[in-house]
């Protein structure tokens, strides 16, 4: 009930930033742009299913039409409202909003509210990922791509953070200036799994709080960054064993330090008892950590990352493990026109994975082939 409380309130808070006696000056302008990215996939794994080794398709993460709508007002203050449509992938001809929210910012920093990412993604979290370049990633996105190329049927076993766990869901949300290159933020979101239109308490996923900072300054031709997470929300799911599950608690904290175009970076996460049975008091949710370096000259960029993590949510003891090494290699040949190509090498040990005890692993490479327009 506090919680509800505490998010009534600032949509309050809000509101009365923009209902002070002041009219903006000029109508909001009016932006639009997108990004259309196709992706050759090859694909040989112990596991995979057939017909799955080639496949020519566009990245839903690259694919989207983005409208704007930006304004200021009398008094100074900066409002604006962002929608953007994405192809929804996975073999479907159709396409959805991915976020649509409205923000108003000035010298007191960033509020939001809407569909959009959580505080973590927007103040943290990137700092030990965001040297990799090409697509795809190790740092969560794209997780069930990851898996299907895995032969696994969830995003467990595989390095993500619950920190994020509110994805594009229904929050509101604030950020502070940049204070001498820090910056730390708060969302509260009611509704985890939530999207534009939904009911009260009708989520598994709820009263999800994000809080985050971040550093990052330069020190002559050195360049710092670094961050850090914690997110805390209430799973309602009924598990299959019965009994209620834990808590979401989860952290995060990365770092990347740059030099004459190289880079070198780090992260680790550990997601405790989150969604854990109560009945299965063994549970780990697991824990990751990565590291990698990277460097840009010019047009070009190159990366690499190493990444491991485990967990052991069936409470067995018996870790279930993931390794991925990726490389990455990407060029711009004009304004708004890039290509690259990414190379990754997948393992997984699922020690009770089976069925009856039985162990199961795999592992799997894949080359991608790719190129992207931006307008």
């Amino acid at each position: 009930m506090k919680k509800t409380l505490l998010g009534a309130s600032a949509l309050v808070g809000i509101a009365s930033l923009s209902a002070a006696p002041a009219v903006a000056a000029e109508a909001p302008e009016i932006s639009f742009s997108g990004a259309l990215g196709y992706e050759a996939v090859l694909h040989d794994g112990d596991m995979q299913a057939a017909g799955t080794g080639f496949n020519i398709t566009g990245n839903e993460q690259q694919s989207e039409l983005i409208w704007s709508a930006t304004g200021v007002a009398d008094n100074g203050l900066e409002y604006g409202a962002e929608v953007q449509w994405r192809w929804l992938g996975g073999g479907s001809a159709a396409g959805g909003f991915d976020e649509a929210f409205m923000d108003f910012s000035g010298g007191f920093g960033r509020a939001f509210v809407g569909f959009e990412d959580g505080i973590t993604d927007l103040v943290a979290g990137t700092a030990g990922h965001s040297l990799q370049v090409g697509t795809w990633g190790t740092d969560g996105n794209n997780a069930l791509r990851h898996v299907n190329f895995l032969g696994l049927n969830t995003k467990l076993h595989y390095y993500q953070s619950h920190a994020a766990l509110s994805g594009d869901a229904n929050k509101i949300g604030y950020s502070t200036p940049s204070f001498g290159g820090f910056q730390a933020g708060v969302s509260f979101t009611p509704e985890g799994n939530a999207g534009q239109a939904a009911g009260v308490n009708n989520g598994s996923l709820q009263n999800n709080l994000e809080v985050a900072a971040g550093y990052s300054n330069t020190f002559g031709d050195v360049s710092l960054t670094v961050d850090g997470a914690y997110g805390i929300g209430q799973d309602n799911s009924i598990p299959t064993v019965g009994g209620d599950r834990a808590d979401v608690k989860s952290y995060q904290l990365g770092a990347m330090i740059g030099f004459a175009g190289f880079s070198v970076a780090g992260s680790f996460l550990d997601n405790d008892d989150s969604s854990c049975p109560d009945l299965t008091p063994n549970c780990d949710a697991g824990d990751g950590w990565n590291v990698g370096a990277g460097y840009s000259f010019g047009p070009a960029g190159v990366s690499v990352m190493w990444q491991e993590a485990e967990d052991d949510t069936d409470g067995n003891g018996f870790s279930d493990e993931s390794e991925i090494f990726h490389a990455g290699v990407s060029y711009t040949i004009a304004e708004g026109l890039s290509t690259y190509a990414n190379y990754y090498n997948f393992s997984v040990e699922n020690e009770a994975g089976g069925g009856a005890g039985v162990a199961t692993s795999n592992d799997a490479d894949v080359l991608i082939l790719g190129s992207r327009i931006t307008f």
